[in-house]
């Protein structure tokens, strides 16, 4: 019998998941690609059919992955994205000019793959991955935009042979998998450069740059540092976007990058660096296709303004990087005067068990006038009252050392996120600022609740 759309995501989550097996064996890396491999060759190996750019990095691999596929979209190409996790629904996670995985196409995959996916051990990642190869092969895809689930090394979608392989900025995460050390990660990460294919690297750490400079030199890959070999301005920031001038070599080129926040520029240099690579390796990338594919990308989740009046931002940062990265993006928020910091700032924060939730707090406290806590609906996520401790310790310890911010803040906790937004969205007034960050978990449920209020209050002519 054939699978309906329900049954065959209920198929795809009865494999094993090897990230939460591996967190309950104390670390141990139960994966590897001998699998995921002996699948691709079954159903005709889907991977090698389309010319790929393979992304990893700790932290903007997403974003990066959304631009480059947008530039290849509007320069005319049928152009694949494969990108984990989802924000609201899963068949995001595979993507044709950017439309989700039709139900029923993902159905007939999953009916279609059952027979060689029954016959070995295989995760559910690893069915995802080749059900995202295979779709893009039968698609008739012109190019494919990969991002990596975790790590690199062992990461199934490293089974690729991609025309450029990226790496976004590395920092500590997944630290219990990956190792506790920038070198550690770097060298999982790093480890995605295959012989003789260009590489691409956004601004590292040092210890990180050097893993990567080694791997490159050992398989005679040519390595493009971007903070080494493009120059970018930034010419004017606002809530909508950075219109920036960036040059390379002799030519230099202005564009706007429709992402806000100024990390986002980082990310849109990386991707142009990564299209060049791509166009000399064949693929027909236009400089129009360019213009409007960093204008016209969208990426929900990632720093994205709901609204404007009052500022309401959906950003997944989490690891203290990335919200650091939030932290310098909102203070002060692009297009406002320094005067900014005066509107009261709320947070809604929830995260995973196994992040440096300390490290994430310490940043967003100091800036927050009003901190609401939640717990993920996750099997990974922190419950309330260690984010509650956590909280209330780097509030007291900020007090003893006569911190103004520690006296002003307000901290709470909501027993879901539904609530907490509702709560929060309703105390807002037109200066205020709402930002929910900490997780995609966090972003995803919350997004759709924010949008239905927003369109409420407006549908009702209530001040937002």
């Amino acid at each position: 019998m054939a699978f309906e759309p329900d049954h065959a995501l209920e198929y795809i989550y009865s494999f094993d998941d090897p990230y939460l097996a591996a967190l309950r064996d104390h670390g141990k890396q139960t994966w590897g690609l001998e699998g995921i491999r002996q699948l691709l060759e079954k159903i005709g190996s889907p991977h090698l059919a389309t010319p790929t750019i393979h992304i990893a990095g700790t932290k903007g691999k997403g974003s990066t992955a959304a631009l480059i596929t947008q530039v290849l979209i509007e320069s005319g190409l049928k152009t694949g994205l494969y990108c984990s996790p989802h924000l609201e629904h899963w068949q995001e996670r595979i993507q044709v000019n950017r439309e989700p995985i039709p139900g029923q196409a993902l159905a007939a995959l999953v009916d279609d793959i059952r027979p060689h996916a029954e016959q070995m051990p295989i995760s559910a990642f690893e069915v995802t991955t080749a059900l995202a190869f295979w779709h893009f092969a039968r698609e008739g895809c012109d190019a494919a935009v990969i991002e990596v689930g975790l790590g690199g090394r062992l990461d199934a979608t490293s089974v690729v042979e991609p025309i450029a392989a990226v790496i976004t900025n590395i920092s500590l995460d997944h630290t219990a998998l990956l190792g506790d050390t920038l070198a550690a990660i770097a060298g999982e990460k790093a480890a995605i450069i295959k012989p003789g294919v260009s590489v691409i690297s956004g601004p590292q750490p040092v210890e990180a740059m050097r893993v990567i400079e080694q791997r490159a030199r050992e398989l005679d890959s040519p390595l493009i540092k971007v903070s080494d070999d493009w120059t970018v301005e930034i010419i004017e920031q606002s809530i909508k976007g950075t219109d920036i001038s960036i040059e390379h070599g002799d030519d230099r080129q202005r564009y706007f990058v429709g992402l806000p926040g100024e990390f986002q520029v980082e990310n849109a240099t990386v991707a142009l660096a990564a299209l060049e690579v791509a166009a000399q390796r064949g693929l027909p990338i236009s400089e129009q296709g360019r213009e409007r594919g960093l204008a016209n990308v969208e990426w929900s989740g990632r720093f994205e303004v709901l609204c404007e009046e009052p500022v309401i931002i959906l950003d997944s940062a989490h690891n203290p990087y990335s919200i650091r990265r939030l932290s310098e993006s909102l203070h002060p928020l692009p297009g406002e005067p320094a005067g900014w910091i005066d509107r009261e700032l709320t947070f809604i924060f929830g995260c995973m068990a196994d992040k440096d939730i300390g490290g994430m707090l310490e940043t967003l406290l100091p800036i927050a006038s009003r901190m609401v806590l939640v717990k993920v609906d996750n099997p990974r996520a922190a419950d309330l009252q260690l984010l509650h401790s956590l909280a209330f310790e780097i509030i007291e310890d900020a007090k003893t050392r006569g911190e103004p911010w520690a006296n002003r803040i307000t901290l709470e906790t909501a027993p879901t996120i539904d609530q907490a937004v509702e709560a929060s969205f309703n105390s807002l007034k037109n200066t205020s600022i709402l930002c929910v960050t900490g997780s995609l978990s966090v972003a995803g449920p919350a997004r759709q609740t924010l949008i239905e209020l927003i369109r409420f209050a407006r549908r009702s002519h209530e001040p937002l």
